[in-house]
């Protein structure tokens, strides 16, 4: 078992959820009990150990007087299990700490980033609480005692849940990925898919929009995809693309393929971007953005994305 002490801030882990955990668990160590107790009890109604410590006299128990009793149940474990992606909470995980939670005063936590508690963690025989990375800030910043190291840790930890995306939850089926589309728009248009540089960074989204001729002007939706190391020779759907574009294409040069469908093409939104010395400016040129449905069916210019 590594101690949370050995640790940096934002831990020493590979794994984004395990940092984020990492740095949380900084945040608790230098709370202490009360600071612990407080959180936890904020979080999806868990009913937490008191800390209250009972002083009585002349106590009875299975036959036995004792002159006196200190007692304190604030004893517990709480098995903590994040994710930093949507939809990420499975059976197998679960199971696992189920199995692993024996005591009464167990407790099973769940930090996602999801808008609502995903429903696999719900209707078991023990509960099952949950959170998000959002919440976990508000209560943060809340119980904030302003003293030093605590209010630094809180601040920082804030920083990088922003960061991470975080704070900002946007699902899936709301967002909307932009990728510049002067060569790509067209093809998407005329023969429903998207193909770029393989293994690209990306974020789940269920729409993709196009930036080209200093607007956004198409509006598709990903019906299948992204799939990496993809062979466009496989692809019996774009055989006439082949044929007609790239009829010496080679299956050495896969790349990242989208199945699309076309929701609106005439979406008129303007891109007037430019920097300090009044030059125009691309919105996007080799990396994807993203925005929400919502933004852009309301959008008139980049602006409002």
């Amino acid at each position: 078992m590594s101690k949370i002490e050995n640790h940096s801030v934002f831990g020493n882990y590979s794994q984004t959820e395990n940092r984020v955990t990492a740095a949380l668990l900084q945040i608790l160590k230098i709370g202490g009990t009360d600071f612990i107790g407080k959180l936890m009890n904020q979080i999806d109604d868990i009913d937490f150990p008191s800390s209250e410590i009972n002083i009585v006299t002349q106590e009875r128990e299975k036959n036995n007087i004792y002159d006196g009793m200190l007692d304190c149940n604030f004893a517990f474990r709480v098995l903590v299990e994040s994710k930093t992606e949507f939809g990420k909470v499975n059976q197998k995980q679960l199971d696992g700490l189920i199995k692993n939670a024996v005591n009464p005063t167990d407790y099973i936590l769940f930090i996602t980033p999801d808008n609502a508690k995903p429903t696999l963690l719900e209707n078991k025989e023990r509960p099952i609480y949950w959170t998000n990375w959002k919440k976990i800030n508000e209560i943060l910043k809340e119980i904030n005692t302003n003293q030093e190291p605590l209010n630094f840790l809180i601040t920082e930890f804030e920083k990088y849940l922003e960061f991470l995306n975080l704070l900002n939850v946007i699902s899936p089926d709301q967002r909307v990925q932009i990728a510049a589309g002067s060569f790509g728009e067209p093809i998407a248009l005329k023969y429903g898919f998207y193909a770029c540089q393989n293994y690209r960074t990306t974020r789940e989204s269920k729409y993709l929009a196009f930036y080209n001729n200093r607007g956004i002007h198409s509006l598709f939706e990903i019906v299948e995809g992204p799939i990496d190391n993809c062979d466009l020779s496989q692809r019996a759907d774009i055989e006439n693309y082949l044929s007609e574009h790239e009829p010496n294409y080679s299956s050495r040069d896969k790349r990242q393929f989208y199945k699309l469908k076309l929701i609106s093409d005439k979406l008129g939104i303007e891109h007037s971007g430019m920097n300090t010395n009044g030059k125009r400016t691309a919105f996007t040129m080799g990396v994807f953005r993203y925005t929400t449905i919502d933004k852009l069916n309301n959008a008139k210019t980049t602006e409002d994305l």
